[in-house]
């Protein structure tokens, strides 16, 4: 204890003892806890010596492990003395304690509004002293004295988990945790006043009850009433017996939900607050609900007696929060809105405009005009009216006459003639408009004469205002807008820009001439008249022959690019009409119409979207153009051949005019300039003497079948004494012939039969090439020329006297014939021995040459042996017949024998042919292509001798045995002969007898077979 205290008042406890019996076994040592420290008297009177009738202290357990202790002291329960005087001391001993406080910085204060919320940051510490293990203590944590509608919970800190109150939290000796409470104010529809929440946080022990500690927050819930009212304009016109409307925005400037008063205007308070007029109503919410912040617009209607004077009053509009008592301006609960309201006369219904047609608009041409009726009618009372045009088309000046002012200007003009005053009385002028005794309106018609330009443009006119209003009381008035619409005119023109050069006058009449086949370019100008914009279309109509029946005429329109033409424009773009290629002679009519894109009434009045209707005369003249022409499936124009062959051509021959024609066969040839053709544009062979054409007409005599015809020969033509020059008209000269083709012996020329437009017949040129033609290329030019001649002489259109490249026609054609042959010629043979024994063989020596301009392939040469040597007549003889085939001793084929290059005269060989020797002398001839099988330029240097003769070595003897040889060779064929019958006779023989045997064998089976069937 404390000695110097004299008396201490100490707490013991034993913290564990036996658990049996009365338990007055101490198992570990006493816990002494000095409760004072103090010198003082604790036990009362007493004697020092005699404590124990002194006063002890009083005890009692707290229901934990601490316990309650009360004594008397002569001190005031610390170091201050109370003068020896006895006072009671009281004193909770505790075995722990715990401690719940605000973090730093946090207040115990808070302020918020409704639906808001808050945090009150916390810590909780076990402070108990002593050993930290020894003091741990479990606590929990809980709340108290949360309002209604208000939410308060507990948080850890550390991971913002609730806390609740059944969660336990364990604390060692002076540790500590920390948490927060978030308190949430109720919402703002369950708010209606200020509110304070006193909220407590206790922490209490689990083992102790009695240690525990309290903390006590206090919020504030701040509720703000508030209403402001607003309107868009506070200031309304309205005519008697009319409403005043006004827009009223009411927002609520608190941060609750409130609702807000208005005096109701059927009440007489309402009317006094509201500061209404006799007989005024009003039309507007006694009530309306909103949340904080929220805006709400209302209208407030004023309606005004007919009864009331003109003139300008005020009227008051008083709001204010029903959740707060007291109405301030100040606070912003209570709001007032000062509406003002002009009266004026009665303008609406004062004076009437009507139209009897009910219809303020009309269409009119261009230049037309047309007048509107309209009912004025003045209502109420009588009254002087002024009549007016605002905005009216400007008027015509005096200078300008009036046929050239409404070319461009509209004309607007008013008659009075069945209203009061006339048109005497000018426009802009006051009209009586009285009303009878006893009626209530009166009604006059007034006309308005509206008159387009001439020239005026398709859409809406200007618009026309005719205004009537009451002469002083310029607001009281009526007016009609008239509209007066424009028609669309719909008006095109077409027109051809064709040069008048290219025209001609046939019959009196001008025509455009043309050829079948042509193409002609028509620039075509399309103009639109009309007043307003137009998406032309021009179109072929119709093509007409000279009999009027519709043909068929490929002409080209750019329909794709034809534009939209506004008014007064046009657009020029190019026809093309291709003339047919086969079309008879005369005048046709080619028709073009031009369309509007809408219909329109026309001359007579039927709608239609045809405009304009253009006539184009075409002559179609006579026309002459004969062709020739070769199919190159069937034939080609160059060949190759040989001097003296015949060679074919296949044409045909057309009449591509549109009128008969009889046309006349000609040849043309040319000469070499180096590489260039000149031709010779006089018909004839000219240089190609021997050279002749032939030609055949070739006719169909079956589906596949054709025969060629050759033409009439014709010896010569009478002529006319006088007029021998005269050209061959063959219409005449070949009447009795005109499907057939002619020739004029006397004149050397073809005509071909009369042919009809179109028509084409298929014909062979025989080319005759001479015999003694020059190895070369040669071109003959074949030409048909028409009976009218050609064009200089107003004939073929296409036919000119020349044929450079440039300048061939169609009825001209070049063939081309390349002479190719090679010329064989044996330019020496030689023998080095000319004596031979009988079957032996002598070699000769031929040196065979090729000068022409082709090879030679198969080339056979032979020997042919005769009786004479180098003979004259044997030579001709060879030339003329050939050789004998008993006089062709020995026969060789060559392959082939290249012709000379550019560089070389020819080309040529060396061969040795060996001759078989026969009894006696004879003379050998070499010929080359006996059988004459390969054309050559030239045949006749194919045949040459060995000058001397050859002969056999016996000399008359080997001539006795040829002849003994010859006799001998006979009788011994004949004696073979018959023995070789001799052989066949007994061979037939045995192989008879061997046959009849085997047929007896197989007779005498059969019969032993069929009589074991028998049995």
């Amino acid at each position: 204890g404390n000695a110097t205290a004299d008396e201490e008042i100490l707490y013991t406890r034993l913290n564990e003892t036996d658990l049996t019996g009365p338990g007055l076994t101490a198992l570990d040592p006493w816990e002494n806890v000095a409760v004072t420290s103090w010198a003082s008297n604790k036990l009362g009177p007493n004697s020092g010596s005699q404590p124990s009738i002194g006063m002890p202290p009083a005890f009692a357990n707290d229901l934990g492990s601490g316990a309650h202790i009360a004594w008397s002291d002569t001190n005031k329960c610390s170091e201050e003395t109370n003068n020896n005087r006895f006072t009671i001391c009281y004193s909770h001993v505790l075995t722990g304690q715990v401690d719940v406080e605000f973090q730093d910085g946090e207040t115990y204060y808070h302020v918020i509004e409704p639906g808001q919320q808050t945090i009150y940051n916390m810590t909780m510490n076990n402070s108990t002293p002593g050993p930290k293990d020894l003091v741990a203590d479990t606590f929990g944590l809980n709340i108290s004295g949360v309002p209604q509608n208000w939410t308060a919970t507990l948080f850890f800190a550390d991971n913002h988990t609730t806390i609740l109150p059944e969660t336990a939290i364990f604390l060692e000796g002076g540790e500590d945790i920390r948490f927060y409470m978030r308190v949430r104010a109720p919402s703002v529809y369950q708010a209606e006043a200020d509110q304070i929440a006193d909220i407590s946080v206790t922490a209490k022990s689990y083992k102790d009850p009695a240690i525990q500690s309290d903390l006590v927050t206090r919020t504030l819930m701040d509720v703000v009433h508030g209403i402001n009212l607003d309107t868009s304009h506070s200031m309304a016109d309205v005519e008697q017996g009319q409403t005043a409307i006004f827009s009223i925005t009411i927002t609520n400037t608190g941060n609750v939900n409130d609702r807000f008063i208005f005096w109701d205007p059927y009440t007489l308070e309402g009317q006094q607050e509201w500061l209404l007029q006799f007989g005024w109503t009003v039309n507007f919410p006694t009530s309306v609900e909103l949340d904080p912040g929220q805006s709400v617009t209302k209208n407030l209607e004023v309606f005004v007696p007919t009864s009331e004077d003109p003139g300008a009053f005020v009227i008051y509009l008083k709001g204010w929060s029903e959740g707060e008592p007291i109405k301030s301006i100040e606070k912003g609960t209570y709001d007032v809105l000062e509406l003002g309201v002009f009266v004026s006369i009665r303008s609406t219904g004062n004076i009437v405009m009507e139209m009897p047609t009910l219809d303020p608009s009309e269409y009119v041409d261009p230049g037309q005009c047309f007048e509107y009726l309209i009912d004025v009618t003045k209502n109420f009372d009588s009254g002087k009216l002024i009549f007016v045009t605002p905005g009216a088309p400007e008027a015509k000046p005096d200078t300008v006459s009036m046929d050239a002012w409404r070319e461009d200007n509209w004309v607007v003009s008013v008659n009075f003639k069945n209203a009061p005053g006339g048109n005497e009385t000018g426009l802009g002028e006051p009209r009586d408009w009285n009303i009878p005794q006893g009626q209530d309106y009166i009604t006059y018609t007034v006309g308005v004469v509206v008159c387009a330009p001439t020239k005026a443009s398709a859409g809406l006119g200007p618009a026309v205002i005719l205004k009537a209003y009451l002469d002083g009381y310029p607001r009281i008035s009526a007016s009609q807008i008239l509209s007066t619409n424009v028609n669309h005119v719909y008006q095109l023109s077409a027109s051809a820009g064709i040069d008048s050069e290219d025209m001609m006058t046939l019959d009196g009449q001008e025509v455009l001439p043309v050829n079948p086949g042509q193409q002609i370019i028509i620039p075509t100008t399309v103009t639109n008249h009309g007043n307003g914009p137009d998406r032309f279309d021009y179109r072929l109509a119709r093509v007409t022959d000279p009999a009027g029946v519709d043909v068929i005429w490929d002409i080209e329109i750019p329909r794709e690019s034809l534009k939209e033409l506004t008014r007064d424009t046009d657009q020029i773009f190019d026809v093309t009409m291709n003339i047919p290629e086969q079309v008879e002679s005369g005048v046709y009519m080619v028709v073009f119409q031009t369309f509007s894109e809408e219909p329109y009434k026309d001359s007579s009045g039927r709608e239609t979207r045809l405009r304009f209707q253009q006539m184009m005369p075409v002559y179609v003249q006579e026309f002459y153009d004969m062709q020739i022409s070769m199919d190159s499936t069937v034939d080609n124009a160059v060949k190759t051949s040989a001097p003296g062959r015949i060679v074919r051509f296949e044409f045909n021959i057309t009449n591509n005019g549109n009128v008969p024609d009889w046309p006349t066969l000609n040849n043309h040839t040319a000469s070499r300039d180096g590489q260039a053709l000149i031709w010779n544009e006089l018909p004839g062979m000219g240089t190609l003497d021997d050279w002749f054409v032939e030609w055949r007409l070739v006719k169909q005599i079956g589906n596949d079948l054709t025969t060629e015809e050759s033409c009439e020969v014709v010896g010569s033509l009478e002529t006319i004494a006088g007029d021998e020059d005269a050209p061959i008209d063959p219409a005449i000269a070949f009447a009795d012939l005109v499907d057939r083709c002619v020739y004029l012996e006397s004149e050397d020329r073809y005509f071909m039969p009369m042919m009809d437009p179109y028509t084409t017949y298929p014909v062979v040129a025989i080319v005759n090439i001479a015999p003694t033609a020059t190895l070369d290329t040669r071109s003959i030019g074949l030409k048909v020329v028409s009976k009218m001649g050609n064009m200089d002489e107003g004939g073929d259109h296409d036919d000119s006297p020349s044929w450079a490249a440039e300048f061939l026609d169609t009825n001209e054609f070049i063939i081309t014939l390349r002479l190719r042959a090679p010329n064989l010629i044996i330019s020496e043979v030689s023998v080095s021995d000319d004596t031979g024994d009988v079957d032996t063989t002598l070699p000769i020596r031929v040196v065979l040459q090729n000068n022409g301009n082709t090879h030679a392939t198969d080339i056979e040469i032979v020997l042919c042996e005769y009786s004479n040597a180098a003979d004259a007549d044997t030579l001709n003889d060879i030339k003329k017949n050939g050789c004998d085939d008993e006089s062709i001793v020995m026969r060789q084929v060559i392959g082939a024998l290249l012709a000379p290059d550019d560089g070389e005269d020819y080309k040529e060989i060396e061969l040795t042919l060996l001759y078989p020797v026969s009894a006696g002398s004879h003379g050998i001839y070499v010929v080359v292509d006996p059988s004459n099988e390969i054309v050559e330029s030239q045949e006749s240097d194919n045949i040459k001798a060995v000058e001397q003769e050859l002969k056999s070595s016996g000399g008359i003897i080997d001539v006795a045995g040829e002849v003994v040889g010859k006799t001998a060779l006979p009788f011994a064929v004949i004696l073979l002969t018959i023995a070789l019958f001799g052989v066949v006779y007994l061979v037939g023989r045995g192989r008879r007898q061997e046959v009849l045997d085997r047929k007896a064998e197989q007779s005498s089976l059969v019969s032993v077979l069929s009589g074991q069937d028998d049995a």
